[in-house]
């Protein structure tokens, strides 16, 4: 099974990686609305301020999901063993390999695919506390759970 370590590490350096983008984006736009001064062309200017306001609630609403995940993260012991299986754990499965944490999607570690999920995602909570050996239903499919770290 994958390192949960180096799959922990992967995650945190994405999640931060997405809240710098999203704050380089942020101040960007603050620049510009705080440097653009009224022009001549005055409804052409509101518009353009009132898109960028728009845009502005819309990073606000993407960062502070960001600083959620990170947050969510955080929350994760990796000392411990995790079974039965629960927030944190790495479960490998005759489907793939988990790390129940955050929804993040795939991520490749050491040349296997790993799928991040959250425990409230439907391959979660048919998941969350499973125990090696046991087989669950998902989607008319039996998976059988391999190893949990």
């Amino acid at each position: 099974m994958s390192d949960k370590k180096a799959i922990f590490e992967i995650l945190q350096k994405e999640v931060g990686q997405r809240i710098s983008t999203i704050q380089a984006a942020f101040d960007d736009l603050n620049n510009v609305l705080t440097t653009n001064t009224k022009s001549s062309a005055g409804d052409k200017h509101e518009t353009g301020r009132a898109m960028a306001q728009l845009e502005q609630e819309k990073l606000s609403k993407q960062l502070n999901n960001a600083l959620e995940l990170r947050n969510t993260l955080g929350k994760i012991d990796l000392s411990q063993p995790l079974t039965p299986i629960q927030f944190g754990s790495l479960v490998e499965t005759s489907s793939g390999t988990f790390f129940i944490s955050v929804s993040l999607g795939s991520i490749r570690v050491d040349e296997k695919d790993i799928f991040c999920i959250s425990p409230v995602t439907p391959m979660g909570k048919a998941l969350i506390n499973g125990t090696v050996g046991q087989s669950i239903s998902f989607n008319g499919q039996a998976i059988k759970i391999l190893d949990i770290t």
